[in-house]
């Protein structure tokens, strides 16, 4: 069994947008360009494994224009045990906003299909369990505007629903949006308070709980976490 990968020789820097395979414990940094927050990633292995890490990861049989990413996309698969540990991380400056929020949701979902479809449903069909994390590495994940959010929709709805007036000059507000519209982000931001996301993924509905991850500041302002990354069993 073999999944592709690009051979990624100790010393070297990871190619952008492939799956880059090792077989040794290593730490590989990650720089995010816009907030220019890094995090570690590092390997724990164990003999006979293999490692792989991607920026910005997506299967070859997505268009590069368009394409929603993460910044992380690391695995380890260990064939005798069995067993593939995967983390999907991507570093935000700030979660609160419904536009962040979905983009996020967004993003979550196409790299879980893309792990899935290049990885996680070939392990399976070679009776490898498959487990994992994903998450987001923010200085501030802002419960109080994401609750504010969702009451704000949940006032909005319920006035629409209603056929008020005072309805309609809410709707035109939020951009004369339609009712459906509103209610997927409502029941979006309510998943997301109870961290977790739901989504269908080739015809299955997936919920998948999700992490917070906090960076700490360090020296000239840099905002530095330390993601460990080892196959056990979860």
């Amino acid at each position: 069994m073999h999944i592709q990968g690009r051979k990624l020789k100790s010393g070297r820097e990871p190619l952008k947008g492939v799956l880059n395979e090792f077989s040794d414990s290593r730490t590989i940094t990650f720089k995010e360009r816009e907030t220019g927050d890094v995090v570690d990633v590092e390997y724990q292995m164990e003999e006979n494994e293999k490692g792989y890490f991607s920026e910005e990861y997506r299967a070859d049989t997505i268009a590069r224009e368009g394409a929603k990413v993460i910044d992380i996309t690391a695995f380890i698969i260990n064939e005798e045990k069995g067993m593939c540990r995967w983390w999907l991380y991507d570093v935000k400056r700030d979660v609160g906003g419904q536009d962040v929020i979905w983009h996020l949701c967004e993003q979550w979902q196409a790299a879980y299909g893309y792990l899935c479809n290049s990885v996680i449903n070939y392990l399976l069909n070679n009776s490898i369990e498959s487990k994992g994390n994903i998450g987001v590495i923010t200085h501030n994940f802002d419960t109080d505007r994401i609750r504010a959010e969702f009451a704000l929709l949940d006032e909005t709805i319920k006035e629409m629903e209603k056929g008020a007036k005072h309805a309609m000059i809410l709707a035109k507000r939020k951009g004369s949006v339609r009712l459906p519209i509103l209610q997927a982000k409502r029941k979006l931001l309510k998943n997301i308070l109870n961290r977790k996301i739901c989504f269908r993924d080739a015809g299955r509905d997936i919920e998948l709980e999700f992490d917070v991850k906090i960076p700490i500041k360090r020296d000239c302002d840099e905002y530095y976490y330390h993601l460990i990354c080892k196959n056990t069993r979860c």
